[in-house]
């Protein structure tokens, strides 16, 4: 994949950040905490909604509400769109893919998003960041930490620290099985003496079995006397019941007859003060008949008061309706005026406003203008400087990309076909020798043997003689001699074959460091930004026609506004009428009122006249009479109220005599029945003790009998569940059986994940594939090195022209060289081998400054990825970049700053 854009709204200390990203290598360069890393964090949350804050409310910026982050990347050839916004309390996600020139909705949700990338990208999370994430320190530690501490960094990259984890951790389970197994068996080991205790508490249950059939036989004697004294008992006690309520009921009466005699005279006392308030409602009743027409009199005369002022409020209102119609009269004419140039204002400023953002507009294009232009003047000094390194490298001197290409494109399959002829020729030299070597090899062995021997041939085994065997070691040495002269006439042809090989290998390294692709977006930014000056200058000269028209409105709204500051006192003084005018009504409206006003006095003051007459002398204080007579009619009602009750104090005078006369009568019947019931109490009281002894015996038979009944009982139950237990052993060692299956095949799961088992499988499988992408990457330097192997623990040995090499043999940059390569070919396995991006967070850090400036140098000459981010504090790293971007923060605010 390649990103080509990252939007972060409310990210961390991001508030609203958008990134475009090119091809190459793009630098994100910033202080310590200046929100740098934060961009990274963004890119792994839009694609599989991974962070590391603790929630995912953090995530939010302090003080806001939502955030949101949109990457907008291409992969197999199609461009995509992924929003993820996400609130303190619920999260949303889309992901569209472009059709044409727009983006169309794909699909939508936090998990079906994720699942969409994941399926894409052919990678989890986990696995991305792995893959395309180098993490700080790691290059660093690639070269600086012991064996077993890279093996173990390469295992985590690889997923094989999650195996090891899941070893540890069945650990825990295995015992806690285990654990269960050792319960098991000391249950199993229990159940031995529970047959003996089965057989002791049979006995014990037949022996109290006998017991309760004796306890029985007892009860039912006592059971037998019991009821007898007990019949005697509830006949005394019925009669003790019947004495005791009837005495009680005769001091009830009797306290029932002394409440209704001081009831009667109560009663006698309330009918006395009721003939008296008679008497006082009599004298009062002739009073009263004067307190409505007093009542009305007041009324009346309060009426003609409020008359009287509404009579004022009219006439004052009709003069203020004269004066103000006269106002309006006389400024009229100014108020259409002001209302005419007030419209003509409105419509200049309308048209003003249509003009008005032309000024503005001219200024952002100049300034838009003049950064294109730097960005264009920068594109096209990178051309030349390309250019011209170019044409250094090949000796050549085009001065336009498309000559330089089409040379480059002749001069490149030639030089490789060279090379390829060279090293045909170099291995078939090198072939004959190898065969020349063992030829002479072959013929040492038999002249040997001739010199040990002397009449027998070693080969044939027929006899010979010494000048024959002679004549045979001449020839060998012979042929020898003819080998080797060949041999050494091959050697110096390789030794100038190598030579010639090594010229063309290291053009050959030169031409590969020559980035034709980023030429070619160098000139495509250039044209980009040419074409889009023009359209700059285009849109300028018709907003500066705009201007002209804006600035002749601005005159005209100038002179009018004078104008309207001249009439304005007229104006403003004509609205204040007409306001007043509406407030007051219409005049005619309110000369009838004033009419009817005039027509209500006089009707008041007739009525108030014949009222007075009547009242005659109580005119004088006319509220303090009211007052008097108002309190004599409240003091009649409350008398009328009380005499009222005088009826039904009568009817319940005689209803409390006639239950004086009843509850005389029935004190009379009690005495008669509490003398007839003829009661002895200590009679009474012996049979009750005689019960009880008997009922108390009956009852600790009862006692026993409960006591051993429960002892049975409970023995029954512990019979029972031994006899469930012995049921249960067999369940028990079937269970045993199955939990010692299980753990053996826990154990061998277990071993599975183990660094024997399926970790190490990993790595063998892991090691090559890492060793021969790391080998492609690492030739890429140019460095003389013939191969680069890795040991079964990722120790990396070199072979070059002074032999076998490990890394602390070799020079800074070639151990720097070493360990990118090595980390990139653990990229390029986990991705697939289709490694498009990667991201280094702060790859400098840890180094030295020899091996840093050694990291920049082999950074600068990298063109085998298509897109590298960097970001760093490391202002060095920018001679490697071939795009900038810088970070700064002010406030707790984090933003790009303009280039």
């Amino acid at each position: 994949m390649i990103i080509e854009s990252l939007h972060m709204t409310n990210f961390k200390s991001h508030r609203d950040t958008r990134i475009e990203f090119d091809t190459g290598i793009s630098i994100i360069i910033g202080g310590n905490g200046a929100g740098k890393s934060s961009i990274l964090e963004a890119v792994s949350f839009a694609l599989f909604k991974q962070y590391t804050s603790k929630k995912i409310e953090h995530l939010i910026t302090t003080g806001q509400k939502r955030m949101s982050v949109e990457i907008q990347f291409t992969a197999h050839g199609r461009s995509y769109r992924v929003l993820r916004e996400r609130t303190k309390t619920a999260s949303k996600a889309i992901m569209k893919i472009k059709e044409g020139d727009r983006f169309q909705p794909l699909i939508s949700g936090d998990k079906q998003v994720t699942q969409e990338v994941q399926n894409l990208l052919e990678m989890d999370g986990d696995l991305f960041l792995n893959a395309v994430y180098v993490r700080q320190g790691e290059i660093a530690d690639l070269v600086e930490k012991t064996a077993s501490e890279k093996k173990q960094m390469i295992g985590r990259l690889l997923g094989i620290d999650s195996l090891e984890k899941a070893w540890k951790n069945m650990k825990i389970i295995l015992d806690k099985y285990s654990e269960q197994k050792i319960r098991l068996e000391g249950k199993i080991e229990s159940f031995k003496d529970l047959k003996e205790g089965f057989k002791v508490k049979k006995e014990k249950e037949k022996e109290l079995t006998q017991k309760i059939k004796q306890i029985n036989l007892k009860r039912e004697e006592n059971i037998i006397e019991s009821n007898l004294l007990r019949d005697k008992k509830e006949i005394l006690d019925k009669r003790n019941v019947e004495f005791e309520n009837t005495t009680t009921l005769q001091e009830s009466k009797k306290d029932f007859l002394h409440q209704l005699e001081k009831t009667q005279n109560d009663l006698e006392k309330q009918l006395n003060d009721i003939t008296v308030k008679e008497e006082e409602i009599d004298r009062i009743k002739p009073q009263l008949k004067k307190l409505d027409v007093l009542k009305s009199l007041d009324d009346a005369l309060k009426d003609l008061k409020h008359l009287k002022k509404d009579k004022e409020s009219l006439n004052k209102t009709l003069n203020d309706i004269k004066h103000f119609e006269k106002v309006l009269d006389e400024n009229e004419q100014y108020y259409n005026d002001y209302s005419l140039l007030d419209d003509e204002i409105n419509n200049l400023q309308y048209a003003r406003d249509q003009f008005e953002g032309s000024r503005v507009l001219i200024d952002q294009y100049h300034e838009r203008k003049s950064k294109i232009e730097i960005k264009l003047k920068k594109s096209l000094e990178k051309v030349r400087d390309v250019l011209e390194k170019s044409n250094q490298v090949l000796g050549t001197s085009f001065d336009s990309v498309e000559s330089f290409e089409k040379h480059l494109s002749q001069f490149k399959p030639q030089l490789e076909a060279q090379i390829s002829e060279a090293s045909e020729a170099i291995q078939d030299i090198k072939r004959e020798l190898s065969n020349l070597q063992v030829k002479n090899e072959n013929l040492e062995k038999p002249i040997k043997e001739l010199e040990l021997v002397k009449d027998q041939c070693p080969i044939c085994k027929s006899d010979i003689t010494p000048q024959k065997r002679e004549e045979l070691i001449g020839d060998y040495n012979l042929e020898i001699d003819n080998n080797q002269s060949l041999a050494a006439d091959l050697g110096v042809k390789l030794k100038a074959l190598e030579n010639e090989k090594k010229v063309l290998d290291f053009q050959q390294s030169k031409i590969q460091s020559i980035n034709l692709g980023i030429l070619k977006e160098y000139l495509k930014s250039a044209d980009h930004d040419q074409e889009e000056i023009n359209n700059i200058d285009s849109s300028i000269q018709e907003l500066q026609k705009k201007v002209v028209v804006l600035e002749n409105i601005e005159r005209d709204i100038k002179g009018k506004k004078s104008d309207l500051a001249s009439i304005k006192a007229n104006y403003e003084k004509y609205l204040g009428a007409r306001g007043s005018l509406e407030s007051l009504g219409d005049y005619e409206e309110q000369s009838l009122k004033l009419e009817d006003v005039n027509t209500g006095v006089r009707d008041l003051k007739n009525r108030i006249s014949a009222l007075m007459e009547i009242a005659r002398d109580s005119v004088e204080d006319l509220p303090g009479e009211i007052a008097y007579l108002e309190k004599q009619a409240q003091t009649y009602q409350h008398l009328l109220g009380e005499v009222s009750q005088k009826d039904s104090l009568n009817s319940r005078i005689q209803e409390n005599q006639n239950l004086i006369r009843e509850t005389r009568e029935e004190l009379d019947n009690i005495k008669n029945k509490i003398t007839s019931l003829n009661y002895n109490k200590e009679n009474h009281e012996r049979v009750k003790r005689e019960w009880e002894l008997k009922n108390a015996e009956l009852m600790e038979l009862n006692g026993q009998k409960q006591l051993s009944v429960g002892e049975l009982n409970q023995l029954s139950r512990s019979l029972q569940e031994i006899e469930d237990k012995l049921n249960s052993l067999k369940g028990y060692e079937k269970e045993l059986k199955n939990l010692k299956d299980f753990l053996k095949l826990l154990n061998l799961i277990r071993d599975l994940f183990s660094k024997d088992g399926v970790q190490k499988d990993l790595r063998n499988v892991s090691r090559p594939l890492i060793e021969e992408k790391t080998r492609e990457l690492f030739e890429k330097f140019n460095f003389e090195y013939s191969d680069v192997r890795l040991d079964e623990d990722y120790d990396v040995t070199i072979y070059g022209p002074s032999g076998e090499s490990n890394l602390d043999m070799i020079s800074g940059g070639e151990k720097i060289a070493v360990a990118l390569a090595l980390r990139l070919g653990i990229t390029q396995v986990l991705s697939g081998g289709s490694l498009e991006l990667i991201m280094l967070d702060e790859p400098t850090i840890h180094l030295d400054a020899y091996r840093r400036q050694e990291l920049i140098d082999l950074l600068k000459k990298m063109s085998i990825i298509p897109q590298m981010i960097i970001v760093t504090h490391d202002a060095d790293l920018e001679d490697a970049a071939d795009n900038i971007m810088k970070i700064e923060k002010e406030e707790g605010i984090s933003f790009l700053v303009e280039s």
